[in-house]
């Protein structure tokens, strides 16, 4: 016998473990870099009354959603960047 690990479904554990460990950071690190950083901060972007609302053909406001994505947190781009400020200082 090789002497190696496997699942009831047959995975070897081991091989498993190496993936994961050259597939970079894990849930709760992206969180702590998230968390550490400056780029999540958002900026409430107070509305011009006096502009028109710009709606697409199915009704939604497009200024709306802009709004609630500034709110929600960094962008795809910006958890990129992020990642990438953190890996190169390794």
């Amino acid at each position: 016998m090789s002497g190696k690990k496997f699942t009831s479904v047959g995975t070897d554990i081991e091989e498993v473990k190496r993936q994961n460990a050259e597939s970079g950071p894990t849930f709760n690190e992206m969180k702590e870099i998230i968390a550490n950083s400056d780029v999540g901060t958002p900026t409430i972007d107070v509305p011009d009354i006096n502009e028109p609302k710009k709606y697409t053909w199915t009704g939604t406001d497009i200024n709306e959603v802009k709004r609630l994505n500034a709110e929600s947190g960094p962008s795809y781009n910006e958890i990129f960047e992020m990642l990438d400020k953190e890996l190169g200082a390794e």
